[in-house]
């Protein structure tokens, strides 16, 4: 259990140094491939039948945060080319703190599609089947904690720190998915997807309450109401008092047996619309993800209700080298320990999957070219983010689709996307990134030699690649409206 804990509360400290990597694509939202219409069901690619080639036809990557970038987390040792971390007593914690939100979070997700079909019925019905699968991570961290670690308790002394806004959940499952869409009037088309989910592991954390007292003489005083929801192949060990000593998990189970677990479920929808304004302007509008999982196979609750007194956990100490980071996490970790305690008996416990809503405006003036403008919000546990994106799209028939785009998100204003999609005969191929690294950091070991580079910051990026199967060309006529492309 120390170890767990450990490994938590050091990663509240260098998450900083780790976020930076992206979210789900808006790219692809106005291109040409089968894919595009995940983001909307309305959507039909111009292709009469798609074919996702196992594993290889969509993969997708994505990390997403507003916390910090690489180099306002690494300062510059003055008079020298050596860097520091926030944990340097030169370094300038205030100017790093100064430029965080009020409340970090950081998320990434990973989907991967096992199998993918697509097809069109009579020139107007388009059904699509899949199989993904998908894992999300998400935490949330209020900028009082930072301040508090690495600024220490002076400033919050007689006062007590809320940390309320504190959360995760983290969770993998399986997705089948069956979507179809249809015309219902010669300007407006419409297209749905049910997904029905069955989750492998999974991990919550309900946070009523979490606030620390900083006393006069410098004690604290920790208050606690949260419950830590887990599911998957583990044990929870605990001593005569019911309170947890320890968490073994099952290192010889079959992955197959976590990955196609069919008593962990859920359910999800996708819902779309566009609508042609006229001949070369179209409007468009989805949720996608609005559903839950459910986790009732092999679940633990674990509840901290109550309050203790600590001394230290203040990182000056650490800066100082008056003790080590791991004495100043040991103190507080035997305290901790003993504030969760195992409920008695299994209880089911819900969690959301991030639920996305997109609106879209498309002008296509000429066959080859065309512009959009496109608004994403994502919801989860009750965090909103939203994006606003410019896009310019060439295309050359079926056999090419390009896009490059703007993005205002994250609190920063000068992300550039690209995407292409290109067939050659049967097979298409495609990658989208939501976000172009232009600035790189260099690394170099204590010895001055190279050590290898990173981007400064990639806070929006989404990388997504496949290969597909498409045949046969969707003939078009007046009534139609193939996706927003043909």
């Amino acid at each position: 259990m120390k170890i767990i804990y450990r490994t938590i509360l050091s990663g509240m400290i260098l998450i900083t140094g780790l976020a930076g990597y992206g979210q789900l694509s808006q790219t692809q939202y106005f291109m040409n491939f089968p894919q595009a219409n995940q983001a909307n069901p309305a959507f039909r690619p111009s292709s009469k039948v798609f074919i996702g080639l196992p594993v290889i036809s969509n993969i997708n990557i994505g990390i997403n945060n507003n916390l910090t970038s690489l180099s306002n987390l690494f300062q510059t040792l003055p008079g020298t080319d050596s860097i520091m971390t926030p944990l340097h007593p030169d370094y300038d914690r205030t100017a790093f703190l100064d430029k965080m939100g009020k409340r970090g979070y950081f998320s990434t997700d990973l989907t991967i599609q096992l199998l993918g079909v697509g097809f069109t019925v009579n020139n107007d019905w388009y059904i699509d089947l899949g199989l993904s699968q998908k894992a999300f991570a998400s935490v949330y961290v209020p900028k009082d904690l930072f301040t508090f670690l690495l600024e220490g308790n002076e400033s919050f002394i007689g006062s007590s720190i809320d940390l309320s806004g504190f959360g995760m959940e983290a969770y993998q499952y399986l997705e089948m998915s069956a979507g179809i869409s249809k015309n219902i009037m010669p300007n407006l088309r419409v297209g749905g997807r049910f997904k029905l989910l069955f989750g492998g592991i999974g991990a919550s954390l309900d946070n009523r309450r979490l606030e620390i007292d900083v006393n006069e003489d410098f004690s604290h005083t920790l208050h606690t109401d949260m419950t830590l929801n887990l599911n998957g192949p583990m044990e929870v060990l605990t001593d005569a008092d019911n309170l947890i000593e320890d968490i073994v998990f099952n290192e010889d189970i079959n992955p197959f047996e976590i990955i196609l677990n069919g008593k962990n479920t859920g359910v999800a929808f996708d819902l779309g619309a566009t609508y042609d304004l006229m001949q070369n302007l179209t409007f468009s509008a989805s949720i996608i993800d609005l559903g839950f999982l459910r986790w009732k196979s092999n679940t633990f609750n674990l509840e901290a209700n109550n309050r203790f007194s600590f001394d230290g956990f203040d990182v000056s100490g650490v800066i100082n080298g008056d003790k080590s980071f791991d004495e100043m996490l040991e103190q507080f970790l035997d305290s901790l320990k003993s504030s969760f305690d195992l409920t008695d008996g299994e209880s089911y416990f819900n969690t959301g999957v991030t639920t996305k809503m997109y609106l879209g405006a498309f002008y296509k003036p000429v066959k080859f070219f065309g512009v959009g403008l496109l608004s994403r919000s994502a919801i989860n546990n009750k965090h909103v983010s939203q994006s606003l994106s410019l896009s310019a799209n060439l295309y050359a028939g079926d056999a090419l689709s390009t896009s490059l785009t703007y993005t205002m998100t994250n609190r920063s204003y000068n992300n550039l996307g690209f995407g292409f999609a290109v067939k050659f005969g049967g097979p298409q191929f495609y990658f989208v990134a939501d976000q172009i690294p232009v600035n790189w950091i260099r690394f170099e070991n204590s010895e001055g030699r190279f050590a290898g580079i990173a981007p400064d910051r990639i806070d929006f990026f989404n990388f997504r690649f496949g290969l597909n199967l498409v045949f046969g060309k969707m003939s078009q006529s007046k009534t139609d409206t193939p996706m927003l492309l043909e």
